[in-house]
């Protein structure tokens, strides 16, 4: 049922300022970015490099995020065991992972231990050991999560969504973490040979937030990192167009009680200067309790515990979808009922009440993203990353606001098009596809499991 039109309404939002930071570029090609945090216990630190999984080549996919987790595993001076006592020593918490824009190694402490930690991390990234028997254990645990990955539908339907959709022609059809037949080949040297090739100050980002001053988190930068030397390979751009005719691929999960559905298409860049009303327009879509989504197929159809719909914005266009968990037996109506509120979203622009439950929910949270040094450090990461503006987290609340009904209206008219979306289901083939013939939706492709 809708919700009660009586609920209370929300609060002003409360007030909250970015804290201002600093940006330095080394010799070495290195930009260091300090967030001074007074009063705050715990300094976090990342340093960023462009070694994602957009510079990998194809037939290595998943090398890069194999190469960030084997930082951890050891130094040439420290092997694992003692690698761990050293940090464990320090009391940091220090890691490494890789996404498709940027790779990244980091670690939280005691304001008091940053300048150790500084040092344990210039040796992890620039002396790093890629011990062969760490490694190979990295590999199998992810041969292992990608293989779990796809006994769940979930997560099952999330790979295929983005392999129908993208195809085989481009990485971006793929996990980042890589697929079984890229990852398995993969040795150490690789690994070796990728963070040689991309892991360097020219072109890196370091970023200190936390109870530190501007001037000092510039000197321990320079005397940790200032000689360090090499550059990035350089990142990949994809050209990706969104497919002119709709189709309906049916993953065949037989015997399964429910029906994992995603249905979108190409989105926006990063960089898409019409971010604020794309994102606030996915917000009113799912991104919310009360978005459309959950509303039609929740709350007034009970046909799902929940709905919603966003974005995936990178480098270039990344993937879009709405996306529900249904009981098989009402897959086809969710599926129409889903184009339904997607149909109903380019049709007109918002009510004003509807807009702004959303603005204020976004603006409301926005807070909430920062109440720690590493929610602060991490959001400097893509004003770094994607060359944003550095006022962009000071200016993010009024953009938010200014987002009015047509401006949601134009990029739902932009950018949602349900006549050409691609509909994947992961469900039992042989109870689902029938109701989805009778639906009309369009010609079926059937995937067997095996």
């Amino acid at each position: 049922m809708p919700l009660n039109p009586n609920r209370p309404t929300p609060g002003q939002p409360r007030e909250y300022h970015f804290p201002p930071f600093s940006h330095r570029t080394l010799d070495n090609g290195l930009t260091v970015w300090a967030v001074p945090l007074p009063g705050r216990a715990v300094v976090s630190v990342s340093l960023v490099v462009d070694g994602g999984a957009a510079t990998e080549t194809e037939a290595q996919g998943g090398v890069a995020a194999l190469a960030a987790q084997s930082l951890v595993t050891g130094t040439q001076r420290l092997d694992a065991n003692d690698f761990a006592i050293a940090s464990e020593r320090l009391g940091i918490e220090i890691g490494a992972d890789s996404a498709w824009d940027s790779a990244r190694a980091g670690f939280s402490a005691l304001g008091a231990r940053l300048e150790e930690g500084l040092g344990l991390l210039g040796e992890m990234v620039r002396q790093p050991r890629f011990d062969d028997e760490e490694f190979t254990r990295l590999r199998e645990e992810r041969l292992a999560d990608i293989m779990q990955a796809r006994s769940e539908p979930g997560r099952l339907a999330d790979e295929q969504y983005l392999a129908q959709l993208f195809g085989s022609d481009s990485p971006y059809g793929r996990l980042s973490a890589g697929t079984p037949e890229t990852v398995e080949p993969l040795t150490v040297s690789d690994a070796r040979a990728h963070h040689a090739r991309t892991w360097g100050p020219a072109g890196g980002h370091l970023v200190l937030a936390g109870p530190v001053e501007i001037e000092r988190a510039f000197r321990l930068a320079e005397k940790e990192f200032g000689s360090w030397t090499g550059g990035g390979a350089g990142h990949r751009s994809f050209a990706v167009e969104r497919e002119p005719r709709r189709r309906v691929v049916l993953y065949d999960r037989p015997g399964s009680v429910q029906s994992e559905i995603r249905v979108g298409e190409i989105g926006i860049a990063r960089t898409d200067p019409n971010y604020f009303p794309a994102v606030v327009m996915a917000g009113v879509l799912g991104g919310t309790f009360s978005s459309r989504l959950n509303q039609r197929l929740r709350e007034e159809l009970g046909y799902t515990y929940g709905a919603r719909a966003g974005f995936d914005p990178r480098r270039s266009r990344g993937p879009m979808v709405s996306r529900a968990a249904v009981q098989t037996e009402v897959s086809a109506a969710s599926v129409t009922e889903l184009l339904a509120v997607l149909e109903g979203m380019r049709a007109a622009p918002p009510a004003d009440g509807e807009l702004a439950d959303v603005r204020d929910y976004m603006v409301g949270v926005f807070p909430l993203r920062f109440e720690t040094t590493g929610g602060v450090a991490g959001a400097i990461e893509p004003i770094a990353v994607y060359e944003l503006a550095t006022d962009w987290w000071a200016t993010y609340r009024d953009r938010i606001e200014s987002v009015t009904p047509e401006h949601v209206h134009d990029s739902a008219r932009e950018l949602i098009h349900p006549d050409s979306a691609l509909i994947l289901l992961v469900g039992d083939a042989a109870t689902v596809e029938p109701a989805l013939v009778e639906a009309g939706l369009g010609p079926i492709e059937v995937i067997s499991a095996d």
